[in-house]
């Protein structure tokens, strides 16, 4: 993935985990306050409610002011699983004791919520190890009744168990698969876009070809954007070609085209149009200024030093988009300005 989109998508998931902490501590503050008006509250929910109440501020504070987000993000996992699977515990010893069910169903269905900021929050593999440990751990758990170690009366409390063992297996498997999805999503879009740079840029060369140009042109005209186009020729590339094979050519052309790179301006745009011949579509209205990056161009490549070939030229034809005239107008005067330049002797800019 770029790097830029590598960096949006981190902005996303840390706004995400900001949003996720505010409307935490909104529900769990609504739901301390149903169960006190109720009165269906147990002790240690009231002191169990204000901490969760307190981490997650304080993680809030990290991820949002501090820009400690991972940090954040590991020790709201680490308290909620402490928080969740000690509550559970302690709701099926109670439910065991007094038979009432309420207080373990209700710590039950928040459960499920450890798997799920296992896996937005954590790294896949640590997911997986987190979420098949406290299932392990509430599989156990259940399973004590059966097998002796805690004296369930309750029928309801042992068909519960039973269907939170299966429901939350289904949980976990949908989870996976959800994973597995996007994992696929992510995966075709980095094919996507390895074919969409593929398809824009030459091979040989690492820069856009004409594919590239002619849809960076097309945005610049349906933008209105000022632009100017330099035609550039290789002088005598044939004859390079043929007195040192084309191995020595490609490297020229690579040579050629780190040279003009190095010369060119930050939002000048420079592809091969085909064979030995390059398009810079210039940025900016001042016709002058593109015939001075065109003058630039053809100095470097004239002074440096070729690896074999010794030294090349390039002859150069500029002309500049008018709007509200076709793009093919300013291509042929381009063409005809080059054309000019190689017709008076090579190694030269001709403005159209």
């Amino acid at each position: 993935m770029p790097t830029t989109q590598k960096l949006h998508s981190l902005i996303q998931g840390d706004k995400l985990f900001v949003k996720l902490m505010l409307i935490g501590i909104a529900v769990i503050a609504s739901i301390w306050i149903l169960e006190e008006y109720f009165n269906v509250i147990l002790s240690y929910d009231r002191y169990g409610y204000f901490i969760t109440i307190v981490v997650a501020a304080f993680c809030l504070v990290l991820a949002h002011f501090l820009k400690q987000v991972n940090t954040a993000k590991v020790l709201l996992f680490f308290y909620m699983s402490l928080y969740l699977i000690s509550l559970t515990i302690l709701s099926f010893i109670s439910s065991a004791n007094s038979g009432d069910i309420y207080t373990f169903a209700s710590t039950l269905q928040w459960l499920p919520m450890l798997y799920l900021v296992a896996f937005l929050f954590l790294s896949v593999k640590q997911a997986v190890f987190c979420t098949i440990g406290i299932y392990a751990l509430l599989v156990g758990l259940l399973i004590l009744p059966y097998l002796g170690f805690i004296h369930v009366e309750s029928t309801a409390l042992k068909a519960l168990s039973l269907n939170i063992i299966l429901s939350h297996a289904v949980y976990i498997f949908c989870m996976f698969g959800v994973i597995k999805l996007k994992q696929n999503q992510k995966e075709f879009q980095l094919k996507a876009i390895q074919m969409e740079q593929a398809a824009n840029n030459d091979g040989l060369l690492g820069i856009g070809n004409r594919r590239l140009l002619q849809a960076e042109l097309n945005s610049r005209v349906a933008k209105h954007s000022p632009f100017s186009l330099l035609l550039i020729d290789i002088d005598f590339f044939k004859a390079i070609n043929d007195i040192h094979g084309h191995l020595v050519g490609d490297d020229t052309l690579r040579e050629i085209t780190q040279c003009m790179n190095d010369n060119l301006r930050p939002h000048d745009v420079l592809g091969r149009w085909g064979g030995e011949e390059f398009l810079i579509i210039a940025n900016g209205a001042v016709f002058d200024s593109a015939l001075t990056l065109a003058e630039r161009l053809r100095y470097a490549v004239e002074n440096h030093a070729f690896s074999t070939v010794g030294k090349v030229t390039v002859s150069i034809g500029v002309a500049q988009f008018r709007p509200n005239t076709p793009l093919s107008q300013t291509f042929a005067e381009a063409d005809k300005a080059l054309y000019r330049a190689k017709n008076a002797g090579r190694n030269q800019v001709v403005a159209a």
